[in-house]
């Protein structure tokens, strides 16, 4: 069709300047003119230029493959010889295993395809220490383990890693709510460290909490404050003493100053009264 010119821009940012160039089977007409003379002269092949701005380079479309399940029918849920219950976590279903104090949860993708692992959380028998010497974070007392069973339910998993790391939840401790951007989920390492996830806060309801990555199981997680947080010194106690209880009223350092000052004040005043009185008898008796 000689009435259509396609034009592919470069691949390089920039701007450019296209010219084209159109031979119509009938008359080509200026629709800015608003007298048009149909003539040989106007019969020339139509030309417009373009100017054309290409801002980035184009990027090809990545096609992300679709999750896929392991064959047969998939129970939703474990239970491993110890009768604790566990969540099967999905290719492509992902999720969401709900226990006390903790949520943990697996987007579609994160697991490898045709795989499955249950997962479950509790409270770890751990004890988290007050401060991690040498990282300066106070740690949250209450740590909490993340555990996988196999997906027959007769092993717990060692090292199995997501393609996608899960997200688990903690509520936020009351003492680190006076600076909730110096708070991070950590992960306890095999040494006995500990070492700060990706975290994001996230508010349901009317509860926070404090959402980190994690990206294989087990785990064990906390919350923590980055910063030593150093608690106040107790105030040092005060020795009193306790005389027998008369009923009256002890005065306090200030009626005791102003009454020794009255006191001085009145002695110097008698004393200067006595020696006015003395000097005219002395003079009367030199005089007898």
């Amino acid at each position: 069709d000689q009435r259509r010119v396609l034009y592919t821009a470069p691949s390089l940012p920039g701007t450019y300047t296209v010219t084209v160039q159109a031979q119509p089977d009938g008359i080509c007409v200026d629709h800015h003119r608003t007298n048009f003379d149909i003539s040989d002269a106007h019969r020339a092949p139509c030309l417009k230029t373009f100017t054309i701005r290409v801002s980035r380079a184009p990027v090809d479309p990545v096609e992300v493959a679709e999750p896929i399940n392991p064959a047969g029918p998939i129970a939703t849920s474990l239970t491993d010889a110890s009768g604790v219950a566990y969540t099967v976590f999905k290719p492509v279903e992902g999720g969401m295993f709900t226990g006390e104090g903790i949520t943990v949860s697996a987007a579609k993708g994160a697991v490898p395809d045709r795989e499955l692992v249950g997962v479950s959380a509790a409270a770890s028998s751990v004890q988290a220490p007050e401060a991690v010497p040498g990282a300066r974070m106070t740690i949250a007392r209450g740590l909490y383990d993340i555990n996988g069973i196999q997906a027959n339910g007769d092993a717990p998993v060692q090292g199995f890693r997501f393609d996608d790391p899960i997200t688990a939840c903690l509520p936020m401790p009351t003492e680190f709510r006076a600076n909730i951007s110096d708070v991070v989920l950590v992960e306890r390492k095999s040494d006995g460290s500990y070492g700060i996830l990706s975290t994001k806060l996230r508010q349901t309801g009317g509860e926070l909490s404090v959402c980190g990555s994690v990206s294989a199981l087990p785990a064990t997680v906390g919350v923590a404050k980055l910063g030593v947080v150093v608690a106040p010194p107790d105030p040092e106690p005060t020795a009193t003493v306790d005389g027998p209880d008369t009923g009256a009223t002890a005065p306090n350092a200030s009626m005791l100053v102003v009454a020794l000052i009255l006191g001085i004040t009145l002695f110097a005043v008698v004393l200067g009264a006595s020696l006015a009185r003395a000097g005219p008898r002395e003079r009367r008796d030199s005089q007898g």
